[in-house]
């Protein structure tokens, strides 16, 4: 997907006429150019601090030159570069087709002799790369564009000859997370092998729709790659074998490009490509996209031309005192303090508002199988939208809209696919679970339709969904560390034994990592144990870990797992600390752990509000109350936080022209730049459209919940008991 030219951009580079936007970076802006033969072209231009760092010049310079020497058909060619430029560029042949990440991520894992023809055409891209002497190095899912006839292995932002490594500090790891080598991993050389065994994690990917070592934190994802086997469930034999010989651990136990390529031509008798039809769609459809340009002012103008330039923008962009002054207003709602809705009740007060006041939708993307933060995320957007309803004079009304998928990735794309399809739906929030967020955030990307999720945690949808999709909920990755941090607070940070039960999925993994990293940190003793996935190995491992008589001890995998452990422990007389894994909160853990739940802890970033004592927690649970007869469910607050937040910034994004009607993107660009005061914290956004936890924050928004008379009890936050602790020393 691409998008306009900003009046900032240049308007050529070189001999390249530039026409789009194809993306944006940390390091600088890849745009579509087509030179004077009508050749399209990627243009990418380092911008920032790198242009000032000869060292990176040499580096830029010396890649697009080892670039130039691959000769492939699966290798996307480099068309010219200038690295003395004053922003460093480089441009490759454009391949209007999707990433295989957003193919996959759109319509799920691929067949198996579809996902083997491709493994052979970039196995054939790799020989001829190694042939030339060189290593890719970033071998991903993201680097691997599809068109009709095959694909097209791009950016040689990393590669180098296999013989060259000065350029390369000792130590530094150079690749992506999750799909480079165990060597690579360690901050050794990469050689023609780690290819290899990134093309292996590509291929896992494409036959499942996972990353072979999960996801979550680069720490925890390299620690995996040099200690973990991969996870190949739902790969069929034959490919399974050969995918598992690419992941070895040891480079030499792998296939060379040319032996894999050779292996895998064997299912091509006729050196055909087969694609589903639905990938197939939607290569022929980015293509269209990508090559449907409009036409395009010459590109060179003599000095009678009229046409607008970098430094004259055209008559729509130029500012006049009209667009001043709604500028300026827009600027005296945003200082107001208000909620938006009492802001434009308070707008016209002489008016009574008349029968066509527009109305707008706020959808609640849910799950069938999540009944707690499905029930919550609906009661919160119905009582938000009723507090606006109920505003005398709005300049609009808003109601509730709700649809709910199954769990799974296409439902999960159906459901946001008919949200964007409805044009009066101008927010959404949701989804409500991990796996529907990270399917249906591509779709909601591409409408440019904003939508929040305050109940996932994990950080991989910004892959697809840049710009649209943001989350309030906290990365999940962190509670190991809290728990960790709880124990040290009320001195109970003895030797623990910790059990992670892969039944629980990556996000357990991660959080297991992160406990076992912070508790030794502290100098004390863990004895971790591992329990794989549909083993049932759960009652073993913590009769071992009784055994070897530790003071504390933590469960972290699914509920049925943690119930069990919670009745072996108390059966076994264990008195010491309890932890299970923060998303257990607001379960029926309490009711189906029975006495011997009692006692057990949970953190995480999830408040009670009815536990708070501030007015706005007081208010909110007051007119939860009120609505639905009983005190706010976990996640109620943040989801309320989260509907607000988006309404709020939406009131500032309604034109104030009878008529007219707000901008979808015009939320998501509020949004990525808000600073918003909820019940119990202040929500921003980082890079990677999530919430940032500051070291000062996450003190007081995370919470120790513990099981006590078959409820889950509000302790206090990590704040009050460090304050606590403080009080007593």
């Amino acid at each position: 997907m691409s998008e306009p030219l900003s009046p900032t951009d240049p308007s050529r580079i070189a001999g390249f006429r530039l026409l789009r936007r194809l993306g944006a970076g940390g390091m600088g802006v890849v745009y579509l150019g087509r030179d004077d033969e009508g050749t399209l072209a990627a243009v990418k231009v380092i911008r920032g601090e790198s242009t000032d760092d000869q060292d990176f010049r040499a580096r830029f310079g010396r890649e697009a030159d080892l670039a130039r020497r691959v000769s492939s058909r699966w290798v996307v060619p480099v068309l010219a570069a200038d690295a003395e430029a004053d922003e460093p560029w480089l441009a490759t042949a454009f391949v209007p087709g999707p990433s295989l990440v957003e193919a996959v991520a759109e319509h799920g894992p691929l067949p198996a002799a579809t996902a083997r023809s491709l493994g052979r055409r970039l196995a054939e891209a790799l020989a001829d790369l190694h042939a030339a002497g060189l290593v890719h190095r970033d071998v991903k899912p993201a680097n691997v564009l599809l068109a009709l006839d095959g694909p097209r292995l791009i950016d040689f932002g990393v590669a180098r000859s296999e013989d060259d490594t000065a350029l390369t500090a000792s130590g530094m790891v150079v690749g992506s997370p999750g799909f480079l080598s165990p060597e690579q991993a360690r901050g050794q050389t990469a050689t023609a092998a780690s290819d290899i065994f990134s093309l292996g994690g590509v291929l896992a990917y494409a036959l499942t729709g996972r990353p072979p070592f999960g996801s979550g934190a680069p720490e925890a994802l390299l620690y995996r790659t040099v200690h973990d086997e991969p996870d190949l469930d739902g790969i069929d034999d034959d490919s399974r074998t050969l995918v598992a010989r690419c992941l070895a651990k040891e480079p030499e136990d792998r296939p060379t490009a040319e032996e894999l390529r050779d292996l895998l031509a064997e299912d091509e008798p006729d050196g055909t490509l087969r694609l589903p039809d639905p990938v197939a769609r939607m290569i022929a459809a980015r293509s269209a996209e990508g090559l449907a340009l409009p036409e395009i002012e010459p590109t060179h103008l003599d000095e009678s031309a009229t046409a607008p330039t970098q430094d004259t923008p055209p008559e729509d962009q130029r500012p006049n005192r009209r667009r001043l002054l709604l500028a300026g207003g827009a600027l005296l709602l945003a200082a107001s303090g208000g909620t938006a809705a009492a802001l434009l009740a308070t707008r016209d007060k002489d008016k009574e508002p008349g029968p066509s006041r527009p109305v707008y939708v706020l959808g609640v993307h849910a799950t069938e199988d999540t009944a707690l933060v499905s029930r919550v995320s609906e009661r919160a957007a119905r009582l938000a939208v009723a507090q606006h309803n109920a505003v005398r004079n709005r300049a609009y009304d808003l109601k509730v809209r709700v649809l709910r998928d199954r769990g799974d990735a296409a439902s999960a794309q159906g459901v946001a696919s008919r949200f964007t399809a409805d044009r009066d739906v101008v927010a959404v929030l949701g989804p409500v679970a991990e796996l529907p967020m990270r399917s249906a955030a591509k779709i909601y990307g591409q409408a440019g339709l904003t939508h929040v999720s305050s109940t996932t945690g994990q950080q991989d949808y910004f892959v697809t969904s840049p710009k649209a999709s943001f989350q309030t909920g906290v990365a999940h990755i962190g509670i190991g560390g809290w728990i960790a941090l709880h124990a040290l607070l009320t001195n109970q940070l003895v030797r623990i034994g910790v059990v992670l039960d892969r039944s629980g999925g990556t996000t357990i993994q991660d959080q297991t990592g992160l406990l076992v990293q912070q508790w030794r940190s502290q100098g004390v003793e863990v004895v971790p144990k591992v329990v794989a996935e549909e083993t049932g190995d759960g009652p073993d491992a913590v009769r071992a870990l009784l055994a070897s008589e530790v003071g504390a001890f933590a469960y972290l995998g699914p509920m049925d797992a943690t119930v069990a452990a919670a009745r072996q422990l108390a059966a076994a007389g264990f008195d010491g600390p309890r932890w299970m894994q923060g998303l257990l909160y607001g379960t029926d853990f309490p009711e189906r752990a029975g006495a011997a739940g009692e006692g057990w802890y949970v953190v995480n970033a999830v408040a009670d509000p009815s536990a708070l004592t501030t007015k706005a927690a007081q208010e909110f649970t007051a007119a939860w109350r009120k609505s639905y007869g009983a005190a706010p469910e976990p996640y109620a607050m943040e989801a309320y936080d989260s509907v607000r937040l988006l309404l709020g910034e939406f009131a500032r994004t309604v034109p104030a022209r009878a008529g007219a009607r707000p901008k979808r993107a015009a939320l998501s660009e509020r949004l990525a730049k808000v600073k918003y005061q909820g019940i119990d914290r202040t929500y921003t956004f980082g890079a990677y459209n999530n919430f940032p936890l500051s070291e000062e924050g996450w003190l007081g928004n995370t919470y120790v919940h513990e099981v006590h008379n078959g409820r889950f009890r509000q302790v206090g936050s990590l704040a009050d008991l460090r304050n606590a602790g403080n009080a007593e020393g």
